[in-house]
């Protein structure tokens, strides 16, 4: 109960209400949880999530604790008077107190130390934390998964002690290798890198 609470507060098995169409919820079984399934969704097998949601959990530590509904329009502007309406951040709900949320980051910048999988994804001069991740892919004509199918992801937070950014990378079905760190740690690099550089972030 308390883990599937949690995933919930985090915004997985629900939508996220972004303003384009189509947005899948995800599948977040009902309970009662057997002990494999409650395993299993420990490490992110036996539910789904979509990139959204991915990024968006990431930015609840970003946010200081506080889960936000993401937007993609910044402003719209009337034609006919030139009046500009902003669009500010919604709160949806606290998930954690800003502490924890600021322990979390610290966490996951151990992971882009030197004896981390995250180490690919480092900007030089920056503080980056983040999550590699090697997902196995559900065989949709079965059971099971399919043989050799992943998709790779990274998920991070730059600068890591007063992040200004959360950027998911995942790649579908990488060819050469499957692993988070070998294919999208280094994407991550390269994004950030180029995203903290054109805003002047210091």
């Amino acid at each position: 109960e308390k883990l599937r609470k949690h995933l919930i507060d985090f915004g997985f098995g629900t939508k996220s209400g972004i303003d384009l169409p189509g947005e899948n919820k995800g599948i977040m079984l009902s309970l009662p949880w057997h002990q494999h399934l409650l395993a299993n969704i420990s490490f992110g097998q036996g539910m789904t999530a979509n990139a959204l949601q991915m990024a968006n959990a990431y930015a609840v530590l970003a946010n200081g604790g506080e889960l936000r509904k993401p937007y993609i329009v910044d402003a719209v502007v009337d034609p006919e008077t030139n009046e500009v309406k902003k669009m500010e951040p919604q709160v949806i709900h606290r998930v954690l107190t800003e502490d924890q949320a600021m322990k979390m980051r610290m966490l996951l910048v151990g992971v882009t130390g030197d004896k981390g999988t995250g180490v690919n994804a480092r900007v030089p001069g920056y503080v980056v934390g983040g999550k590699t991740g090697t997902a196995q892919k559900v065989n949709p004509n079965g059971r099971g998964y399919l043989k050799g199918a992943y998709i790779s992801s990274f998920a991070g937070l730059i600068p890591a002690n007063n992040p200004e950014f959360v950027i998911y990378i995942a790649v579908d079905n990488p060819k050469k290798n499957c692993y988070g760190s070998q294919v999208a740690a280094p994407v991550f690099s390269r994004v950030a890198s180029y995203l903290v550089r054109k805003n002047g972030v210091t």
